[in-house]
Protein backbone atom coordinates (compact mmCIF):
# COMPACT_ATOMS: atom_id res chain seq x y z
CA UNK A 1 0.00 0.00 0.00
CA UNK A 2 1.36 3.53 -1.22
CA UNK A 3 0.34 5.39 2.60
CA UNK A 4 1.47 8.76 3.16
CA UNK A 5 4.80 8.28 1.45
CA UNK A 6 3.07 8.18 -1.89
CA UNK A 7 0.77 11.46 -2.10
CA UNK A 8 -0.23 11.20 -5.68
CA UNK A 9 -1.70 7.52 -5.02
CA UNK A 10 -5.08 6.67 -4.11
CA UNK A 11 -4.34 3.80 -1.35
CA UNK A 12 -8.18 2.00 -1.98
CA UNK A 13 -11.60 2.95 -2.89
CA UNK A 14 -14.91 1.16 -2.12
CA UNK A 15 -18.19 1.48 -1.30
CA UNK A 16 -19.07 1.36 1.91
CA UNK A 17 -22.13 -0.54 3.64
CA UNK A 18 -24.02 2.46 4.16
CA UNK A 19 -23.51 3.41 0.07
CA UNK A 20 -21.28 6.07 1.15
CA UNK A 21 -17.92 6.35 -1.18
CA UNK A 22 -14.81 5.47 1.37
CA UNK A 23 -10.91 6.51 -0.18
CA UNK A 24 -8.89 4.95 2.07
CA UNK A 25 -5.09 6.28 3.23
CA UNK A 26 -3.76 3.22 4.23
CA UNK A 27 -0.60 3.31 6.56
CA UNK A 28 0.88 -0.07 7.83
CA UNK A 29 3.65 -0.24 9.34
CA UNK A 30 5.37 1.91 11.41
CA UNK A 31 4.14 5.67 10.64
CA UNK A 32 7.11 8.02 8.47
CA UNK A 33 9.23 10.50 9.93
CA UNK A 34 10.83 13.43 8.54
CA UNK A 35 10.10 17.29 7.90
CA UNK A 36 7.98 16.44 5.20
CA UNK A 37 5.71 13.92 6.46
CA UNK A 38 2.78 16.16 7.60
CA UNK A 39 3.04 17.99 3.95
CA UNK A 40 2.74 14.70 2.85
CA UNK A 41 -0.43 14.39 4.71
CA UNK A 42 -2.01 17.46 3.61
CA UNK A 43 -1.03 17.05 -0.12
CA UNK A 44 -2.46 13.18 0.22
CA UNK A 45 -5.86 14.61 1.64
CA UNK A 46 -6.01 17.39 -1.14
CA UNK A 47 -5.35 14.85 -3.85
CA UNK A 48 -7.86 12.83 -2.56
CA UNK A 49 -10.52 15.61 -2.42
CA UNK A 50 -9.89 16.55 -5.93
CA UNK A 51 -10.36 13.02 -7.22
CA UNK A 52 -13.94 12.58 -5.28
CA UNK A 53 -15.04 16.31 -6.21
CA UNK A 54 -14.08 17.25 -8.88
CA UNK A 55 -15.24 14.16 -11.47
CA UNK A 56 -12.24 11.53 -11.71
CA UNK A 57 -13.50 9.48 -9.26
CA UNK A 58 -17.22 9.34 -10.89
CA UNK A 59 -15.59 8.82 -14.35
CA UNK A 60 -13.52 5.91 -13.13
CA UNK A 61 -16.41 4.29 -10.98
CA UNK A 62 -20.04 5.52 -11.78
CA UNK A 63 -21.50 3.86 -8.97
CA UNK A 64 -20.21 6.07 -6.78
CA UNK A 65 -22.36 9.21 -8.31
CA UNK A 66 -23.89 11.43 -5.89
CA UNK A 67 -22.53 9.61 -3.04
CA UNK A 68 -21.43 11.19 0.34
CA UNK A 69 -17.56 11.19 0.50
CA UNK A 70 -15.20 9.83 3.41
CA UNK A 71 -11.93 9.92 3.04
CA UNK A 72 -10.43 7.49 6.04
CA UNK A 73 -7.02 7.51 7.51
CA UNK A 74 -6.49 3.54 7.93
CA UNK A 75 -3.65 2.57 9.97
CA UNK A 76 -1.68 -0.27 11.92
CA UNK A 77 -0.33 1.92 14.69
CA UNK A 78 -1.97 4.87 16.45
CA UNK A 79 -0.91 8.24 14.51
CA UNK A 80 1.92 10.63 16.37
CA UNK A 81 -0.02 13.58 17.77
CA UNK A 82 1.42 15.67 14.57
CA UNK A 83 -0.11 13.47 12.39
CA UNK A 84 -3.55 13.21 14.22
CA UNK A 85 -3.20 17.06 15.00
CA UNK A 86 -3.08 17.49 11.01
CA UNK A 87 -6.02 15.15 10.17
CA UNK A 88 -7.94 17.10 12.54
CA UNK A 89 -7.07 20.31 10.83
CA UNK A 90 -7.57 18.30 7.47
CA UNK A 91 -10.70 17.28 8.66
CA UNK A 92 -12.50 20.99 9.15
CA UNK A 93 -11.32 22.18 5.65
CA UNK A 94 -13.02 18.90 3.96
CA UNK A 95 -15.90 19.43 5.60
CA UNK A 96 -16.41 22.77 3.81
CA UNK A 97 -16.06 20.79 0.69
CA UNK A 98 -18.48 18.60 1.59
CA UNK A 99 -16.40 15.55 2.16
CA UNK A 100 -15.52 14.00 5.82
CA UNK A 101 -12.53 12.56 7.15
CA UNK A 102 -12.80 9.67 9.83
CA UNK A 103 -9.85 6.95 11.30
CA UNK A 104 -9.67 3.51 11.64
CA UNK A 105 -7.44 0.92 12.88
CA UNK A 106 -6.18 -2.36 11.00
CA UNK A 107 -8.61 -5.43 11.88
CA UNK A 108 -11.30 -3.65 13.25
CA UNK A 109 -14.69 -4.18 12.28
CA UNK A 110 -14.87 -3.59 8.39
CA UNK A 111 -17.58 -2.01 6.70
CA UNK A 112 -16.44 -1.86 3.07
CA UNK A 113 -18.07 -3.54 0.51
CA UNK A 114 -17.07 -5.18 -2.36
Amino acid sequence: MPGLENPDEIDLIAQDEDGRALLSIVQTGPWPTGRFVIKGLELKVTNYLRFALEGQMVEKYAVLKDRPVVIELTYDEPPPKAISDAWSRAAKRAMRRGARLSTRKLGDESFWSA
